[in-house]
């Protein structure tokens, strides 16, 4: 080493040690609770991306081993170009690109059936300060989404970085309620709607 450093003092480890963890979130939670309470930190939770260009049958494998419902997908910067969930996966939206695009359903990519990242729901952290639970499943509901990202403006930079995500599947489960079933409507008339009008 060119620069000489001095050393520091080391300690014995303790017999039965430890670790620390990441901090656990309660299993039950209520609509009243503080929305940021159920909110998937990404400074706790590493986010689980994909690449655009992608299979969806890597996409589904990753969903199936992270246990997650939903991927970022993110270029070659990882900067946040969309979404895919499992509804894109398996409802028609796969079918009707091969169809369209005369390819076989094991040919179509991630970024043929993903949400584009201007269709994403998303807060600004900074409006979350007193809100509930009860009122991101009120919103998610009106926007007809699954999921919302929650955004921190870069004090530097002024640009947005993706803080954390607020998932319906998630917050069913915790609630132990069942608040998916707006949105899958909603969406089901709405394609209903389109597939008559088309």
């Amino acid at each position: 080493m060119a620069k000489a450093y001095s050393s520091i003092p080391s300690i014995p480890l303790s017999a039965g040690c430890s670790f620390i963890h990441p901090p656990k979130l309660p299993e039950v939670a209520h609509l009243t609770d503080p929305a940021i309470s159920i909110l998937t930190d990404f400074k706790v939770f590493r986010p689980i991306t994909i690449s655009p260009g992608a299979p969806l049958s890597e996409a589904a494998m990753e969903m199936k081993v992270c246990n997650v419902h939903m991927l970022l997908v993110v270029d070659t910067s990882q900067k946040i170009i969309g979404m895919i969930t499992t509804e894109d996966l398996l409802g028609e939206k796969p079918l009707k690109v091969a169809m369209s695009r005369q390819i076989k359903r094991s040919e179509v990519l991630v970024r043929m059936v993903m949400i584009q990242q201007e269709k994403i729901a998303a807060f600004n952290v900074n409006d979350l300060k007193h809100a509930k639970i009860g009122n991101i499943v009120e919103t998610l509901h009106a926007l007809n989404q699954h999921y919302g990202l929650v955004v921190e403006i870069n004090q530097d930079s002024g640009d947005q970085e993706v803080r954390g995500i607020f998932s319906l599947w998630e917050i069913s489960r915790r609630v132990g309620e069942d608040l998916t079933y707006h949105v899958s409507e909603a969406h089901s008339l709405i394609e209903l709607q389109r597939d008559l009008e088309g």
